[in-house]
């Protein structure tokens, strides 16, 4: 009976550290894809840049030309004047800095897949 007892016992560990292990694996993967980065995004002449929330660093944004176009048009709806800066939520990818044009007076590129939200600027924006 106790042989019996500490098979099951066994047997119900191994059932629970699988379904932990599943949930886990599954989670993760529901976590890396399309990562949202939230920040504030520039568009003018010769600017088109992005900071992301609680950084310093600010990217030149590149992307596919429907993207950048929709970025645009949002923008200028949005914008009261010249450089005004508005909140983006974005999917992309961080890449390295430009080695020329007004890109390579930036920390670095992000080439944006994705844009999700934009919206007037508010101080509450990033908390």
């Amino acid at each position: 009976m106790k042989k019996t007892i500490n098979y099951l016992i066994g047997l119900l560990m191994l059932v629970l550290i699988q379904a932990c292990s599943s949930t886990a694996e599954h989670q993760s993967q529901a976590n890396i894809k399309d990562p949202a980065i939230f920040g504030h995004y520039t568009y003018g002449h010769e600017v088109n840049s992005f900071r992301p929330c609680r950084t310093k660093q600010d990217f030149w944004v590149i992307g596919s030309n429907d993207i950048l176009e929709l970025m645009a048009k949002k923008y200028s709806a949005l914008a009261t004047k010249p450089y005004d800066e508005v909140f983006v939520e974005i999917t992309g990818d961080v890449e390295s800095k430009a080695s020329d044009g007004f890109a390579m007076d930036y920390d670095g590129q992000i080439r944006v897949t994705k844009l999700v939200l934009m919206k007037k600027k508010h101080a509450t924006d990033c908390e």
